[in-house]
């Protein structure tokens, strides 16, 4: 099936599609992804980036990270090596989704408070408690 889904572009939908959490907001601003091209062997696809203005040098220094990065989003593999490529005139990479504001009262995270409560480090405990309550947000969210 991956090998089906790869040639029908998937892996191109779906790299576009996670490519701001994939390479973070920053870089996402002056990059994004053009074309995943199929290789031949184990050796993996070939990424193309349009990169925007002089953005070039700094990214070609961040090719292995981002590589990682990508084949940790889209499975072990996928992409072997990543080409860089001048962003066409008038170039704007796509924003980083917007997220609604919380609003109300911070959600109830039950029992975890009072096992968080045992914890000798304030910093511990503040961070667990931050975890814990995404988690239950995250929980709530509808799913698309």
């Amino acid at each position: 099936m991956a090998k089906a889904a790869s040639r029908r572009g998937f892996a191109q939908a779906r790299l576009r599609a996670l490519w701001p959490e994939i390479a973070g907001a920053e870089l996402a601003s002056v990059c994004a992804p053009l074309k995943l091209t199929a290789a031949r062997g184990p050796a993996g696809c070939l990424l193309t980036l349009a990169v925007a203005g002089a953005h070039a040098p700094r990214l070609q220094m961040l090719i292995p990270m981002l590589r990682d990065r990508v084949n940790a989003a889209l499975g072990p593999g996928t992409v072997g090596r990543i080409q860089l490529a001048h962003a066409p005139a008038g170039f704007v990479a796509p924003p980083a989704p917007a997220r609604a504001p919380l609003e109300g009262p911070p959600p109830d995270i039950g029992a975890a408070a009072e096992s968080l409560s045992t914890i000798g480090d304030g910093e511990l405990e503040s961070a667990l408690e931050t975890l814990a309550r995404n988690v239950v947000i995250r929980a709530r969210t509808p799913k698309n």
